[in-house]
């Protein structure tokens, strides 16, 4: 049941280690406090990886974007817009780093005036 809500909570932001900590409450209140804690800390290293690393990557392999980009996409575009933050913000990043590359060729391709 917990592992069904963790994957329908996990889009949400901050949602998977809410439903890990009532987990862990649950086994606490059964007297199972090592069962609890190694939930809780396994838990919570799962899904800090999945969001600073995986998910990362795998944004930045689809945009070729660098991956402090990415990263800096994806929590401006959570503070900004929320859940759809998370694609919104790379989204944007790729946009105005094509623009800078596109504006970056355009300037080295113009000649210099013969003056």
């Amino acid at each position: 049941m917990f592992g069904f809500a963790t994957a329908v909570v996990a889009s949400i932001p901050f949602g998977a280690p809410v439903v890990f900590a009532i987990a862990a409450t649950t086994l606490v209140l059964d007297s199972r406090l090592t069962a609890a804690a190694v939930l809780l800390v396994t838990g919570l290293v799962v899904v800090f990886l999945a969001d600073h690393f995986v998910r990362p990557a795998l944004i930045g392999m689809s945009s070729r974007l660098p991956f402090l980009w990415i990263l800096l996409g994806i929590f401006g575009g959570l503070e900004s817009f929320g859940l759809v933050g998370l694609f919104i913000g790379p989204a944007v990043l790729a946009v105005v780093l094509a623009m800078w590359r596109e504006a970056a060729a355009l300037t080295d391709s113009i000649p210099e005036s013969a003056s």
